[in-house]
């Protein structure tokens, strides 16, 4: 069972504590108007994502501050990102630091690929990875959407062995996600006791934007997932007011807060189709009218989209 503790932080949004046995215990759901934009409207891509993807990670820098101490007074060379390719790359880290803490973060990249090995499982396999930035004693910021964990978890077991091979120690690690998964995060906590096995006093910190999500297939981000999602109430009445009714339309249980984030951001056009194909399966399967009245108009959005992807560009 889950207890969600709303704090009193100065941000514009809501932050809450989020204390279950299976999340590490410095785990906090934000809740923010750019990611309910995300969430609610899959025909979102190009400048306008971009945008508000830069602002949640902006809002989670500004919570960060406020949460962990490790951030407190801290040096360019005493913090990294560690960019997942090419997920990580759309969260925008970099800016959203620079924004609100007005300096550089330096930048560490891996190169991760998944592959399902089950039905409901992933993989992930590392390409490329460069590591020079890493700081010694110092904190890590991983910023990635989050389904099976796959792709986050193998880069935290890399950051791991790089640490070590270099004889460098660290204190934090922090994670953002602007969708993540239950299941997902919960694969994180195995990594608290195996950092601490060679740095005693290493925390995990875990941000997630609106809810921890439940998972169906490995990828799929739902609001509604019985004995997974973890959702704020005021996170379920926007879900009611976006999708319908949360505990009985369709779209709450069926419709992913994210789709593909990588074809989101890098590939639209793809992105775009496979919004389109989804309208047209789940028109079939949905019988409540709100859900039935938001897939007709994202039929045609999606239409009107992919024709505004290939117009030409203005000069």
């Amino acid at each position: 069972m889950s207890v969600i503790e709303e704090l009193d932080i100065p941000l514009e949004g809501e932050v809450f504590s989020v204390d279950h046995e299976d999340l590490p215990e410095n785990s906090y759901i934000l809740r923010m108007e750019p990611a309910q934009k995300i969430h609610s409207n899959p025909l979102l891509w190009g400048e306008e994502l971009r945008a508000y993807t830069r602002d949640c990670s902006n809002k989670f820098f500004r919570a960060a501050q406020e949460l962990v101490p490790e951030l407190d007074g801290i040096k360019n060379n005493e913090i990294s990102e560690v960019v997942i390719l090419r997920g990580g790359l759309a969260c925008q880290l970099d800016s959203a630091f620079s924004n609100v803490f007005d300096s550089y973060l330096p930048r560490c990249f891996v190169g991760a690929r998944r592959h399902r090995v089950t039905k409901d499982e992933f993989e992930a396999e590392l390409s490329y990875s460069n590591f020079e930035p890493l700081p010694d004693n110092g904190v890590v910021v991983i910023g990635d959407t989050i389904a099976t964990g796959a792709s986050v978890s193998r880069t935290i077991a890399e950051v791991r062995d790089e640490l070590r091979k270099r004889e460098k120690e660290i204190k934090s690690l922090i994670v953002f996600s602007a969708g993540a998964a239950f299941r997902g995060c919960s694969r994180l906590s195995d990594w608290i006791e195996r950092f601490r096995e060679w740095w005693p006093d290493f925390d995990l910190h875990v941000f997630v934007a609106e809810a921890f999500f439940g998972l169906d297939s490995g990828t799929h981000l739902r609001y509604r997932k019985p004995g997974e999602a973890i959702v704020p109430e005021t996170s379920k009445e926007f879900v009611n007011e976006a999708f319908g009714d949360y505990e009985d339309a369709y779209l709450p249980g069926n419709i992913c807060a994210i789709f593909d984030w990588g074809d989101r951001n890098f590939k639209p056009d793809r992105h775009l189709k496979d919004v389109l194909q989804y309208s047209k399966v789940a028109r079939k399967e949905a019988e409540d009218k709100e859900s039935l009245d938001f897939l007709r108009k994202l039929e045609k959005g999606a239409k009107e989209e992919m024709k505004k992807f290939k117009s030409p560009i203005k000069q």
